[in-house]
């Protein structure tokens, strides 16, 4: 499980990576440019790093793995869409 992003302006910086694919949601296999660490700030402006971010300059949305957050210690909490889904 990784994050994915496809928009380079994101990176702080880039590490290029050797010959690497990713399969995403569609099973497709899409290249890997390079890894490293994207800050994400919230609506309340608190900042959060995400490290070994991949950079994939195909990907059609940029994909922050649940599995990989849980994994590192962060608390996730789910919330009902006020669309009812």
């Amino acid at each position: 499980m990784v994050h994915v992003c496809s928009q380079k302006e994101l990176f702080n910086s880039l590490i290029v990576k050797e010959e690497e694919t990713i399969k995403i949601v569609d099973d497709l296999a899409y290249k890997v440019i390079g890894t490293r660490t994207v800050k994400v700030i919230e609506k309340n402006e608190t900042m959060h790093a995400l490290e070994t971010v991949r950079y994939v300059l195909k990907a059609r949305y940029n994909l922050i793995t649940i599995g990989v957050l849980d994994k590192e210690g962060c608390q996730i909490q789910m919330l009902k869409s006020p669309r009812g889904g």
